[in-house]
């Protein structure tokens, strides 16, 4: 990734402030002073191989880990000093929904609404509405496919209206169709009910139709914070990439000689301009292998890299893999 990228943030106030979090287990020392803030209205994606510290990291946003040092905010609450005042502003997945399979989602909605003051019947309606469940809320859970179930834990998740909604890998064995709904429901509640969700995952195809930013972690160290936009400048990068397929590859490489042009194994000539040029530097180069007899049969742009691409280039490590050590 080029070094010139600059990280973006929008104009938020930050919901979830992180600063320095470290922590250990055993000998292993797991997070090395993660920093990062995710703000109102958005979808904060945070991404990472597996084993990166994803989970150790939500963990101790939530209070399920105790935090070595370092400081965990949540809407202006320090987890540690205040840790009621910042729960109630929480909702969250960590792993797996657990529900009780022998109740329906409205009944196991409304048990886990009788732990929280001001839950009313037209809340979990308006919940299940929300996430997509209300033709099947009177269902038991034993009937659910791993889908609803991931909606309902949304649901549950969502009912206490908290301002901070945390999932940890909630696409993981869904199916295509599972994943745009559960994506369309976060950016929902993002964008139009003004909530700060934060998802994790390993995927950044996922990322990139999810999140508005994404914090990458490798190793237990943050990488940086960027905006998507941010993401897709560095993967396509500040040239054009072409492959010209000519009758004559050795005098189409000759006419070229002034250019960033060389010869592929399978024999046809590649050639790198500027960005900047757009279309009338390749147009001129055509123009010029024409005039010089060369038969032109195809110019074609090379494949940009992917996103996924830039996350291994970030992550990778050739003895490690980008795990924990």
């Amino acid at each position: 990734m080029s070094e010139t990228m600059i990280s973006t943030a929008p104009e938020k106030r930050a919901a979830v402030s992180i600063k320095d979090l470290n922590k250990t287990i055993g000998k292993r020392h797991i997070l090395h002073d993660i920093t990062f803030d995710a703000y109102e209205g958005e979808v904060f994606g945070f991404l990472g191989p597996n084993g990166a510290g994803k989970t150790t990291t939500i963990k101790m946003i939530v209070g399920l880990l105790s935090i070595d040092s370092g400081e965990v905010s949540i809407c202006g609450n320090n987890v540690v000093k205040n840790f009621e005042k910042a729960m109630n502003n929480v909702g969250g997945i960590v792993e797996n929904p657990e529900m009780y399979k022998n109740l329906t989602g409205y009944q196991n909605l409304w048990h886990y609404g009788r732990m929280r003051s001001g839950i009313t019947k037209e809340r979990i309606d308006e919940v299940a509405e929300l996430v997509g469940l209300t033709n099947r809320i009177n269902e038991k859970i034993s009937k659910y496919s791993l889908g609803m179930r991931q909606r309902l834990g949304v649901a549950q998740s969502i009912l206490h209206h908290p301002k901070v909604l945390i999932l940890d890998e909630p696409t993981n064995g869904l199916d295509p169709a599972g994943i745009k709904d559960l994506r369309d429901i976060l950016k929902n509640l993002a964008h139009k009910e003004g909530v700060c969700v934060i998802v994790s995952s390993h995927l950044m195809s996922e990322m990139e139709l999810m999140c508005d930013r994404v914090g990458v972690i490798s190793k237990g160290v943050m990488l940086g914070v960027y905006s998507i936009a941010d993401l897709l400048a560095a993967s396509e990068g500040e040239t054009e990439d072409y492959v010209i397929r000519t009758n004559d590859s050795v005098k189409t490489l000759s006419l070229l000689s002034g250019y960033n042009a060389s010869c592929n194994e399978n024999g046809d000539v590649e050639l790198i301009l500027p960005k900047e040029s757009d279309n009338a530097g390749i147009a001129d180069v055509n123009k010029m292998l024409i005039e010089n007899g060369v038969l032109l049969y195809t110019v074609s742009l090379k494949p940009k890299k992917k996103l996924e691409d830039v996350f291994i280039e970030m992550t990778s490590n050739e003895q490690e893999g980008g795990q924990i050590v």
